[in-house]
């Protein structure tokens, strides 16, 4: 073999190398959701988050499974923190409420036609528990399946785009 066939054959091992490693670090540090619950679309991950990120207005990775929502498929899930602990949670007719501040309304049926359960609650959100949202009115969120564990987040999410 030339020594110039040599240096290709490097160059491109090299490329190949490169480019398995980007294909495995990239799916783990960025996700995109599809859905129109969030307003951004792709965020970078941080899968090492501690509790102390997990405050309101700060984005979410969770497993939303069966302890959320009965019959539901293991499926990772991206929220927004809207009220977290130590916060004071209101529902009044459907409508939530944190500290005061107009989070959003329960739909009673969802696109399905289906009867939706809705979390009542009234007061502080409980020690390491989370009330999560998203910004579109069908968004799958805790005003459905109640709070979420601070233990059961994957990932904090920084929007990109």
């Amino acid at each position: 073999m030339s020594a110039t066939r040599k240096r290709s054959f490097l160059s491109l091992m090299i490329f190949m190398t490169t480019l398995l490693l980007a294909g495995s670090w990239i799916p783990q540090r960025f996700t995109v959701t599809i859905t129109p619950s969030l307003w951004h679309r792709i965020y970078i991950l941080d899968r090492a988050p501690s509790k102390a990120q997990m405050v309101r207005n700060a984005y979410v990775l969770f497993e939303l499974n069966s302890r959320y929502l009965a019959g539901a498929k293991i499926q990772k899930t991206l929220k927004q923190v809207a009220c977290s602990e130590g916060d004071t949670l209101t529902v009044k007719e459907g409508y939530y409420y944190c500290n005061d501040t107009y989070l959003g309304q329960a739909k009673d049926y969802s696109l399905k036609g289906e009867k939706l359960p809705h979390l009542e609650f009234e007061g502080v959100i409980p020690k390491e528990s989370l009330f999560v949202f998203g910004s579109h009115v069908d968004s799958l969120d805790s005003r459905y399946f109640g709070f979420v564990r601070k233990e059961d987040v994957i990932a904090i999410a920084h929007p990109v785009f």
